[in-house]
């Protein structure tokens, strides 16, 4: 009996040190890890005020989002940079529905709307 307990006790044990190491790894993981919640962020991207002006490869570019800071619905700074893609180069604000650094998708919204959130 001792021995089950034991054995059941160590079980449990590597798998919260696995979750809690899971928490704090790449956003691929962050997609399944079940200590993530799935949130919403807004962000200000960059963006460029004549998009027909561009050519395809600097339009791709300024869509390509990196290391973009985020903020909760309830306007306080995440913890981590963003990473991902735009379809819209004349649009500055974003809300993104994520899960830590795994973003499911973003939906461009009014500055507006982004600062109601922001100072909420």
């Amino acid at each position: 009996m001792r021995r089950i307990f034991i054995i059941i006790f160590s079980i449990i044990v590597v798998i919260c040190i696995a979750l809690f190491i899971l928490k704090y790894t790449e956003e691929k993981i962050d997609r399944f890890n079940p200590l993530v919640k799935r949130q919403w962020s807004y962000a200000k991207v960059p963006n460029s005020e004549y998009p027909d002006k561009l050519s395809t490869k600097e339009i791709e570019e300024i869509q390509d989002y990196k290391d973009i800071e985020s903020f909760d619905e309830n306007g306080k700074k995440n913890s981590y940079l963003l990473d991902f893609k735009g379809f819209n180069p004349s649009e500055k604000y974003v809300k993104i529905d994520h899960k830590g650094k795994w973003v499911f998708f973003i939906d461009y919204i009014s500055k507006a709307e982004y600062e109601k959130r922001i100072k909420q």
